[in-house]
C-alpha cells in the first residue's frame, strides 16, 4: 500500500536545517536549544564523512554562498543552536566546536538536516558520542586529523589510476577546472565525466564524483554553460494581441489556453485532493494536490519556465517554484533533493528534484501547487491546470 503522506499545519519554531543538497539560498528558522545525549550522537569519524561530502572536509570553508564551515551551517542554524558561543560564523569555529553544534542539530532535526550527505556518511541518531573538546580551544583542528577520510580520492586514485573530486555546493565545472588546473578547461572535464553529469553541464550536484584526469569517451561537443548561451532572437513581428477574456473564472487554474505542452510532475497516484478541508492546513484547506511516491522518485517540471525559488520553504521543506510563460507559478514541495537553481530556465519534463518528506510532512510525497503569484495564498486548481495542458490524471 502506498504511503499517503500529507503536510501538517505550519507551526513556527519547529523547522530548521543545517545544509541543503544543491546550490540554493534560503534561511532556516530558529529552534529552541535541545540537549544532546548518546542516543542522538555521532562519532567524529562519521562527522568527518559528512564534512567530506558537504565541503570536501574543509572545516574553514566560506565560499560566499550563505553556508559556512565543514558541515555547511546556514547562519540562522548556527545561531539557533548556540554556535555564536564559540564564533560568529561556523567557518570561524574549530572543528570540535562545529561538531558540538552539529550534535544539537542532529538531536533536534535528525540526520535529514544533511539530506544527501547523512546517507552517504551513515549518519544516524544512534551513534557513539564524539570525542571532542569544544571549550577552551582557539586553534583550528587541522584536516590531517581525519586520516581515515580522503574525500578527494577513491581506491582507484590511490592506485594512481585517477584523481577524483567531490562536488560541493556552489561548484561549477568552470570553477573546478580553474582551481584544479584541469587541462582543456571545463570542456575537457565535462567530456570526461559526461556519464556522471548528464546532458547539461550546468547541472552538477553535491556528492557527485568527477575524474579530473578522465579522457573524453566520445567526440560529442559539450554545450556551452548558460553564462555563454546566446539569447534567442526576438521574432521580426509582434504577435497580434489576443482578444480580452470576458467570462473566465478567477480560480479555474487553466492559465493561458495557448496549447502549452505540460506533463505530470511525478509518476504516482493521487493523494490528498485540492481544497480538502481540515485543521491540518493553515489556510483551512489543502492548497495543492499530493502525489504519494517513494523517496528519491524523479520530480519533473510540468511545463517550460524559469525557476524563481529553489531552497528551503518552511513547512513545505525543500521546494522549487517555477514561473511559466502563461504567468502561472508551479510549486513542488517536501523534496529530498533539488536539481536546479533560481534563475535557471527549465523545459517541460525536465527533472528538477526528487520526492522526499522534508518540512511538515507525514510521509514521502510530492505536494504540487499552481498559483497566480510566486507565494503562498494565490493557489488555483492544479489538476485543472494540468488537464488544460493535455495531462490525463
Amino acid at each position: 500500500m502506498a504511503v499517503r503522506g500529507r503536510h501538517r499545519r505550519y507551526q513556527p519554531n519547529r523547522i530548521n536545517r543545517a545544509s541543503l543538497t544543491v546550490t540554493a539560498g534560503g534561511a532556516g528558522m530558529a529552534l529552541p536549544f535541545v540537549g544532546t545525549g548518546a542516543a542522538h550522537a555521532a562519532d567524529v569519524a562519521t562527522w568527518d564523512k559528512v564534512a567530506a561530502c558537504e565541503s570536501t572536509n574543509d572545516w574553514n570553508i566560506n565560499t560566499g554562498n550563505g553556508y559556512y564551515g565543514g558541515l555547511q551551517f546556514s547562519q540562522s542554524t548556527w545561531e539557533a543552536y548556540g554556535g555564536t558561543a564559540y564564533a560568529g560564523r561556523a567557518d570561524l569555529a574549530t572543528k570540535d566546536q562545529q561538531i558540538a553544534v552539529a550534535e544539537k542539530v542532529l538531536d533536534g532535526q535528525g540526520p535529514g538536516a544533511w539530506p544527501v550527505c547523512s546517507q552517504r556518511a551513515g549518519l544516524t541518531r544512534g551513534g557513539e558520542s564524539p570525542d571532542i573538546r569544544p571549550a577552551g580551544t582557539t586553534t583550528r583542528t587541522p584536516k590531517s586529523t581525519a586520516a581515515d577520510v580522503q574525500p578527494q580520492t577513491t581506491p582507484q586514485s590511490r592506485a594512481g589510476t585517477a584523481e577524483m573530486y567531490t562536488v560541493v555546493r556552489g561548484d561549477t565545472l568552470s570553477t573546478i577546472a580553474d582551481e584544479r588546473d584541469v587541462r582543456g578547461g571545463w570542456q575537457r572535464l565535462y567530456a570526461g565525466n559526461r556519464r556522471t553529469i548528464g546532458a547539461d553541464p550546468d547541472l552538477i550536484l553535491p556528492g557527485q564524483r568527477l575524474n579530473l584526469r578522465a579522457k573524453a569517451t566520445g567526440t560529442t561537443t559539450a554545450p556551452a554553460p548558460s553564462t555563454t548561451r546566446q539569447t534567442p532572437k526576438a521574432p521580426p513581428k509582434a504577435a497580434p494581441k489576443s482578444p480580452p477574456k470576458t467570462s473566465a473564472p478567477a480560480d479555474d487554474g487553466g492559465g493561458d489556453q495557448r496549447g502549452d505542452s505540460r506533463v505530470a510532475p511525478v509518476s504516482g497516484p493521487l493523494g490528498t485532493a485540492y481544497r480538502a478541508t481540515g485543521s491540518s492546513w493553515s489556510k483551512g484547506y489543502h492548497t495543492g494536490v499530493d502525489f504519494p511516491a517513494p523517496t528519491g522518485a524523479t520530480v519533473k517540471a510540468v511545463g517550460a519556465g524559469r525557476v524563481v525559488d529553489a531552497g528551503w520553504g518552511g513547512s513545505f521543506g525543500y521546494q522549487v517554484v517555477i514561473r511559466h510563460s502563461d504567468g502561472r507559478y508551479s510549486q513542488y514541495a517536501h523534496l529530498s533533493a533539488i536539481s536546479v537553481k533560481a534563475g535557471q530556465s527549465v523545459g517541460a519534463g525536465q527533472r528538477i528534484g526528487r520526492v522526499g518528506s522534508t518540512g511538515n510532512s507525514t510521509g514521502p510525497h510530492l505536494h504540487f501547487e499552481v498559483r497566480t503569484g510566486p507565494g503562498f495564498g494565490s493557489d488555483v486548481d492544479p489538476l485543472a491546470y494540468l488537464r488544460a495542458g493535455g495531462v490525463r490524471i
